[in-house]
């Protein structure tokens, strides 16, 4: 009986600590994409990312993504709506939001074209935030 005790006790002492780990959303939610290192948006899963209020407007880069082989496809997930309204989304073939740029619909698979080898950055457009 104490063991069980003991086990309820560390158990949730650990998914309190667990839950103290999380960062807060910085914002509303906008919209959550999935980053592949292949084509086709099924193999190399290496993902998702969440969009917030807070990254409207900037230009964002794929951190924590393994290259190679970097961002090969991408799929938007989502936009949530009302809070993404107005918005638009944008990936590119470069670092700085500059080249290739591609516009993003929810559910569907965005392959990177030659001659660039991936996807290097990302940007939710929205122009009723101000950031």
């Amino acid at each position: 009986m104490q063991f069980t005790s003991f086990f309820a006790a560390a158990a949730a002492l650990a998914m309190g600590a667990n839950a103290a780990a999380v960062a807060p959303r910085d914002g509303a939610r906008l919209a959550q994409f999935r980053v592949y290192g292949a084509d086709g948006c099924g193999d190399l899963n290496q993902g998702f990312f969440t969009v917030d209020e807070s990254d409207a407007n900037t230009c964002k880069t794929f951190i924590n993504v393994p290259t190679p082989p970097g961002v090969v496809s991408l799929n938007l997930e989502s936009m949530n709506f009302p809070a993404a309204n107005g918005c638009s989304f944008f990936i590119y073939t470069d670092t700085n939001c500059g080249a290739g740029r591609r516009a993003l619909s929810v559910d569907v698979c965005n392959d990177v074209v030659s001659p660039a080898t991936s996807w290097g950055s990302w940007q939710i457009f929205c122009p009723s935030l101000n950031a």
